[in-house]
């Protein structure tokens, strides 16, 4: 009797079940390869690992802002915190320059951008926008003493070359002014955070300087007596959106149903009234 015979099975048998066996663990294996490889989308990974990442540049009055002692104010702020809570998740403010802010965003070294970006065709190649959430005009402001009262009489009064103009480099009025003839014989001077723009006006290093709505509002606020805005605005200006990148399609559509929302329920409005209308926050920036 053969050793097959005497353990019952047949060889055509044992090869049969081996295969069969052999077949199982394969299938089992490309099973766990496939899930392996499918990848989380952004949203997806957000509430897994239950963190919202926001890159802002802090010093964006009153969107973007921190207290001397770092905590965040500001719409944008509590804007982001609002659409964390709706997903159920922590929120992690990522505090970046603004000249690597897109390219933060696109390393993934946050999952999006809440910092009064305005909504660009430039911008729009590298990124994907969610609907408008402010729509922002631009202002100028001098010093306000009798003599630019006068001077500054009309917008063209600014068009001159013994003007100097204060710009946050990389903003949207610096882009605006860059293909603007309106400004055109002017100097721009160009610095790099939001604060210098208003210490050159107030400092005389520059004659004017030009900002978004809320910015120049809050820095005449600040400095009462000093700086006078010119009244008109020179320019329909831009809208603020959150920046996402471009395959992250779900986590725009998430965002744009959380806006609608927020805004249909109050909170949206509630939050405009308390940074834009009232004063109640400046008290909060010292401590």
């Amino acid at each position: 009797m053969t050793s097959s015979s005497s353990s019952g099975l047949k060889p055509t048998a044992c090869r049969t079940i081996i295969s069969i066996s052999l077949c199982v663990l394969s299938s089992f294996a490309i099973f766990i390869k496939s899930h392996a490889a499918v990848k989380l989308t952004t949203l997806e990974a957000i509430k897994k690992k239950k963190e919202l990442v926001v890159c802002s540049e802090s010093g964006y009055i009153p969107l973007e802002m921190k207290t001397a002692s770092g905590k965040w104010l500001g719409f944008d702020y509590e804007m982001s915190l609002a659409y964390a809570k709706e997903l159920g998740v922590k929120l992690t403010m990522a505090d970046t320059k603004w000249d690597g802010i897109i390219p933060s965003l696109i390393s993934s070294k946050c999952d999006m951008i809440v910092s009064s970006m305005a909504k660009t065709v430039e911008r729009e190649k590298a990124v994907a926008f969610s609907d408008p959430y402010y729509n922002n005009n631009f202002l100028i402001a001098v010093l306000d003493t009798p003599e630019n009262r006068k001077k500054f009489a009309k917008i063209e009064n600014f068009n001159t070359k013994d003007i100097k103009i204060a710009v946050k480099t990389g903003s949207a009025p610096d882009l605006y002014l860059k293909n603007s003839e309106t400004f055109k014989n002017a100097e721009i001077m160009r610095f790099d955070a939001d604060s210098d723009t208003v210490s050159a006006v107030l400092r005389g290093r520059s004659t004017a300087f030009i900002y978004d709505t809320p910015y120049v509002q809050v820095a005449a606020l600040n400095n009462p007596g000093k700086l006078y805005i010119f009244p008109e605005t020179f320019d329909k200006g831009d809208q603020f959106a959150v920046a996402m990148r471009k395959k992250d399609t779900d986590l725009v559509s998430s965002f744009n149903t959380f806006l609608a929302n927020w805004k249909k329920s109050g909170g949206y409005e509630k939050t405009m009234k308390y940074y834009f209308e009232s004063r109640e926050w400046l008290s909060l920036l010292d401590k």
